[in-house]
């Protein structure tokens, strides 16, 4: 079975939410004209990490849901990707799945929050994982940060996920550390890892790109460049994760008898 899927690489302008809602909804109508049936969009790719402004950015997020649960009708697309969202508890970053067969979206909020960019400061963690189950198998959702925990992936893997979606905003300077952390998710899980990156200005440095499609064999199928926006369009056959788990029973070989998750 084959899916084709959209990675969409956009130039974030921090607090500058009309224009980067302008340029998703651009790179969603042409990802659903090159026949697409997914577009990952980057992590907080409406707001940036603008941080300090986190609930004025918030509060545009359901005016936003809204415009992207028509898109997602209009053109029978799947749209995931991270936005800054208000809670009774405070505010937290949430990866956002949209289809066309549901009312509401999935979410999963970030649980790792990365205190080199003042995330704690400004923003609640997420308690929970969270797969969002679509007509290629079911997904693990996570966030930038999130690449750095492996039992976060390995969580997912054992409770079904068959590829893994990841949004990020992930720094030009570490960009060598994303290369082989997605990679290493891959492998390690033989599932396929989809990782939408972002360019433009940080706080500290610039967005790195090099968004990426990584199969269950560590196979680079697609990258993005490390400096432009693009739209990477990849069609990848599913079924490979069968056939790669089959192959190689590493789930079968386990022995969490000897290493038992702790805290």
């Amino acid at each position: 079975m084959n899916l084709t899927l959209s990675l969409a690489q956009l130039y974030i302008t921090p607090g500058k939410v009309a224009l980067n809602l302008q340029k998703a909804l651009s790179a969603i109508e042409e990802a659903a004209r090159q026949g697409s049936q997914i577009i990952l969009l980057p992590e907080c790719w409406s707001s940036g990490y603008d941080l300090e402004n986190a609930s004025r950015h918030a509060a545009q997020t359901p005016q936003i849901l809204t415009e992207l649960s028509r898109l997602t009708r209009q053109f029978n697309l799947c749209i995931g990707g991270s936005l800054l969202e208000n809670s009774p508890t405070g505010i937290f970053n949430s990866f956002l799945w949209l289809d066309p067969q549901h009312a509401d979206p999935i979410r999963y909020r970030k649980i790792h929050l990365f205190r080199l960019m003042d995330e704690h400061r400004w923003l609640q963690p997420g308690n929970s994982l969270q797969m969002a189950s679509t007509l290629w198998g079911k997904a693990g959702l996570a966030i930038c940060y999130d690449l750095r925990f492996p039992e976060l992936f390995r969580s997912y893997a054992l409770q079904g996920a068959d590829f893994f979606f990841l949004s990020a905003e992930w720094p030009a300077k570490r960009i060598h550390h994303w290369k082989i952390l997605t990679h290493a998710r891959a492998i390690e899980n033989l599932s396929f890892l989809f990782a939408v990156n972002c360019i433009g200005p940080a706080t500290r440095d610039e967005f790195g790109g090099c968004s990426m499609v990584i199969s269950p064999w560590g196979e680079t199928l697609a990258e993005a460049s490390s400096r432009d926006e693009e739209l990477l369009t990849v069609t990848v056959d599913i079924d490979q994760i069968s056939r790669a788990r089959n192959f190689l029973p590493i789930f079968q070989d386990r022995r969490p008898d000897i290493y038992p998750l702790s805290s």
